[in-house]
C-alpha cells in the first residue's frame, strides 16, 4: 500500500493501542482539540487506512481498499479518458496525468481527493475493532491537503455505530458532561435537546440527568455520544490518550455560562406565544419560509428549543403552555425535515388553497415559462447529491460491487438521515459485510422508525437476521412484513421457508 506521504523521521514515541478501548471517532476528537500534527494508521485484518492531520486540521485519508482508490472516486462523475491510463499508476502519478493532459482541472481534483477522504473516513469510523498507532512526526505531501468538515463528520458517523458499542463509552451516571462550544454542525432533534439541557444547568449533570420521559434511553445514549464525538459535549471523566501533556494545555475551554432564569419579559416569550397563535402552517410554526431547505429547519428548530423549551421557564403555568407550544414546534419538524411527509404536507396545503383560490384561464402553452435546467453538480443541494448518490449506490449493489455501494449509499444516508430509502439501501449493502451486519442492522431499523409499516424494509431486516442465524427474530419479522402487506411475496416465501426449517 502507498500512502503517498512524506515520512520525514520516526516517531521518538508512537501511541498505539485497539479501536474496542479508543474507537476513531474519539482518537480524532482528542487529535483536534488538542491542535496535534501526524498520521493515524488503522488496520482490521487486510484493510489498511491511515490519516493525516496538522494542527488539528484533518488534511487527507487513503486505505488500501479498492473501493477508495482515486480511479474508482473519478469514476463517479468522469467516465471518459481514464482507461487509457494504466491500472498500477498510483493514485498521486494518476492525479498529475490527469491535470497535465487537462482531462480535468486542478479543482476538480481537490473534489475528488475531498471525496476519496470522506468515503474513506464514512467506512473507518463504523470499525469498533481493530488497531491503530499514532505517529507524531509524519506529514502528508502539501499536494494531498483537501477540504474536510470534520465536526459533521464525526457528528453523522457517531449516529450509526451499535448501540451495544455506545453503551461502553457512555457512563450510566457516572459521567457527567460540559458544553465545550455551541455552534457547528445541525443537530436531530435529541441532539438539539440534550445540548439544551446541558447549557441551561448551572454545572455539569449526568447521564441520568439527561433522561426525561419524552426521549428512551436508547435517544439519549446516541445523542450524548454523537455530541462529545463532534466536540460539543466533553466527557467529566474523560481520560486523554495522549497525555503528554499537550492535549491537557490544547484542550477547548468550557463555552458554558450559567444560564440566567428566563421570564416572560426578557425571553420575548409573549411575542412567541402570539406568533404560535397566529400560526395555521408548520413552516409558521418555525418561522420558516416554503422553500426553506433542510439546513435553515434545523436551524430554526434548535434556535426555538434554545430560547422557550420548557426547560428554561420555572413557572408552572407558563411552563405549562410552552410544553403545548413546543409540542407544535416538534410535530412541525418532524414533518418538514422528513421528505417523504413535507412532500405529503406541502401536496396536502396545496390542495387545500387549490380548493379556496377562484377559477382563472389556464395560461396557454406559448407563455408558460420554459423549464428550469438543472443545476450543475457543484451546485446541487444536498437533497439533490444525495439522489444521486443513492442512485449510484443501488447500481452499484445490482453489480455486486459491495464497496463502491457502501460508499455511494453511506453519502446519501449522511446527507439525508431522515430519508427511510437511503437508511433501507445502506443496510442493505452494510449486510453483504459479515463484518458490517450490526451497523447494517442499526440502519435498517432507523428506516423502519421512519416507515413502520414499509414491508420491503422489514424483509431486509429478516433476511439479516437469517444470515446470522437468528431464525426467531427472522421469523417475527416475516411476519410483521406479510401483517403490512399481504401481497408480498417475499415476505411469504421467506416466513415459509423459514417455518419448514
Amino acid at each position: 500500500m502507498r500512502y503517498d506521504a512524506i515520512d520525514v523521521s520516526k516517531s521518538d514515541r508512537q501511541t498505539e493501542g485497539q479501536l474496542s478501548e479508543h474507537p476513531l471517532a474519539e482518537l480524532i476528537r482528542e487529535i483536534i482539540d488538542a491542535s496535534l500534527s501526524g498520521a493515524l494508521r488503522l488496520s482490521k485484518g487486510p484493510a489498511k487506512v491511515v490519516i493525516y492531520f496538522e494542527k488539528g486540521e484533518l488534511l487527507f485519508a487513503t486505505s488500501n481498499l479498492k473501493a477508495h482508490r482515486l480511479r474508482n472516486v473519478l469514476r463517479r462523475k468522469f467516465t471518459a479518458g481514464l482507461d487509457k491510463f494504466p491500472a498500477e499508476m498510483s493514485d498521486e502519478e494518476l492525479a498529475a496525468a490527469l491535470i497535465e493532459q487537462k482531462t480535468i482541472t486542478a479543482d476538480e481534483m481537490k473534489e475528488a481527493r475531498s471525496a476519496q477522504t470522506s468515503g474513506v473516513m464514512r467506512v473507518a469510523l463504523l470499525w469498533t475493532e481493530g488497531h491503530w498507532s499514532y505517529d507524531r512526526r509524519v506529514r502528508v505531501d502539501a499536494g494531498l491537503r483537501v477540504a474536510i468538515d470534520a465536526d459533521r463528520l464525526l457528528l453523522e458517523s457517531a449516529r450509526h455505530l451499535p448501540l451495544e458499542f455506545i453503551k461502553t463509552r457512555v457512563g450510566l451516571g457516572a459521567a457527567s458532561y460540559s458544553v465545550m462550544k455551541v455552534d457547528g454542525v445541525p443537530l436531530s432533534s435529541t441532539e438539539a435537546m440534550t445540548l439544551s439541557r446541558i447549557k441551561q444547568a448551572d454545572s455539569e449533570v449526568s447521564f441520568k440527568d439527561l433522561e426525561n420521559r419524552n426521549l428512551r434511553a436508547e435517544d439519549s445514549l446516541r445523542g450524548i455520544f454523537a455530541l462529545c464525538a463532534a466536540g460539543l459535549l466533553r466527557a467529566g471523566d474523560y481520560k486523554p490518550v495522549f497525555s503528554d501533556g499537550t492535549t491537557e494545555s490544547a484542550k477547548p475551554k468550557s463555552t458554558k455560562a450559567p444560564a440566567p432564569a428566563a421570564d416572560s419579559a426578557d425571553s420575548g416569550v409573549d411575542e412567541f406565544f402570539k406568533r404560535m397563535a397566529a400560526a395555521t402552517t408548520h413552516y409558521e410554526v418555525l418561522g420558516v419560509p416554503i422553500a426553506a431547505n433542510d439546513s435553515e429547519i434545523k436551524n430554526a428548530y434548535h434556535d426555538l428549543a434554545r430560547r422557550f423549551h420548557p426547560d428554561r421557564f420555572h413557572q408552572s403555568d407558563l411552563r405549562s403552555r410552552l410544553e403545548s407550544s413546543f409540542a407544535r414546534i416538534g410535530r412541525a419538524y418532524e414533518t418538514l425535515i422528513d421528505e417523504a411527509r413535507r412532500q405529503d404536507y406541502d401536496h396536502s396545503l396545496t390542495t387545500k388553497q387549490a380548493a379556496k383560490a377562484p377559477a382563472t384561464a389556464p395560461v396557454p402553452a406559448s407563455k408558460q415559462a420554459p423549464p428550469v435546467a438543472a443545476p450543475p453538480s457543484q451546485k446541487q443541494s444536498p437533497r439533490e447529491r444525495a439522489e444521486a448518490s443513492f442512485q449510484l449506490g443501488t447500481d452499484a449493489l445490482q453489480r455486486n460491487q459491495i464497496d463502491e455501494a457502501v460508499r455511494y449509499l453511506a453519502e446519501a444516508a449522511t446527507l439525508e438521515p431522515r430519508v427511510a430509502r437511503y437508511r433501507a439501501a445502506y443496510g442493505s449493502a452494510l449486510r453483504r459485510n459479515p463484518t458490517l451486519r450490526r451497523a447494517a442492522e442499526t440502519e435498517l431499523q432507523t428506516a423502519l422508525k421512519i416507515e413502520p409499516n414499509n414491508a420491503s424494509f422489514r424483509v431486509m431486516l429478516a433476511e439479516l437476521y437469517q444470515q446470522v442465524g437468528l431464525s426467531k427474530r427472522a421469523e417475527t419479522e416475516a411476519a410483521r412484513a406479510l401483517a403490512a402487506d399481504p401481497t408480498n411475496k417475499s415476505a411469504r416465501t421467506l416466513l415459509s421457508n423459514l417455518k419448514n426449517k
